[in-house]
């Protein structure tokens, strides 16, 4: 019930705005592809919610490569994942949640005034995407890639 479009269209509206609040740019599209499979993972939440926001996602790897095989697995999840990723990321534009820029790549936070409150579990979720996507645009997205152990 968790690997739904609609979950996955919130929580990657949430990464953008934070990685949009960090440097007043859109979040490059490979990016939102890692948000999902940190995000749903147990390991990767309960790390990632403990981790305090300005220690960044150099820290956040440090502390998900205790257990190596976590952090190694961040890039077989995101290839599981990428259905989902792509449905979530298209619900997000249908429902004006986000906006495609194709010549930069990269995806857009838009404003959402209607948008019900989510319970507070989601919400905990929802801050700890935008915790992502504020730690995404610290660093290149090359270097998140290096950090995470990602290929794109």
């Amino acid at each position: 019930m968790v690997y739904n479009p609609s979950l996955g269209a919130y929580l990657l509206w949430c990464a953008d705005r934070g990685y949009f609040s960090e440097v007043s740019e859109g979040m490059p599209i490979p990016l939102a592809y890692l948000v999902l499979p940190l995000a749903l993972h147990w390991q990767s939440r309960k790390i990632g919610i403990s981790t305090n926001k300005p220690s960044g996602l150099t820290m956040f790897a440090a502390k998900l490569g205790e257990h190596q095989e976590d952090l190694l697995a961040v890039h077989q999840r995101a290839l599981a994942l990428r259905e989902l990723s792509l449905a979530s990321i298209s619900l997000a534009c249908a429902t004006r949640l986000m906006a495609i820029d194709p010549g930069a790549a990269k995806v857009l936070p838009l404003e959402a005034n209607k948008l019900p409150k989510p319970s507070e579990s989601i919400q905990k979720l929802g801050a700890l995407c935008e915790k992502f996507g504020t730690w995404f645009a610290r660093l290149p997205p090359e270097q998140v890639g290096s950090v995470l152990r990602i290929e794109f």
